[in-house]
């Protein structure tokens, strides 16, 4: 099945159209054509499961995250990660299963 994620830090939409990121895991992985979609051959697997298959720098908490270029974006005074699942917020979303047709949207701002 699949799921979609994105994640926008302060205004700037990140990109996972370098191959780096791509087929990365057989269970979860994200392709060429559309590298916002993730591909789940593995049910009950997590978004932080599916977030530890990419490339480091690239981490991601509940608090920060790290981007592919190195940069970081931590809660704090100079702003707030934020997990909205399904469009509704929610601050545990990486530890919840990716389910049929599911969103998470990170924001930074």
């Amino acid at each position: 099945f699949t799921a979609s994620f994105s994640i926008t830090t302060q205004g700037t939409r990140r990109v996972f159209s370098d191959p780096k990121y791509h087929h990365r895991s057989p269970d979860v992985f994200i392709s060429s054509p559309d590298p916002e979609t993730i591909y789940v051959n593995k049910p009950g697997t997590s978004w932080q499961e599916f977030f530890a298959t990419l490339p480091s720098p690239m981490q991601l908490t509940s608090d920060c995250l790290t981007t592919g270029t190195g940069q970081r974006f931590c809660t704090g005074s100079e702003g707030s990660l934020r997990f909205l699942l399904n469009g509704g917020e929610n601050p545990s979303a990486l530890s919840q299963p990716i389910t049929p047709n599911s969103k998470l949207e990170i924001t930074f701002d």
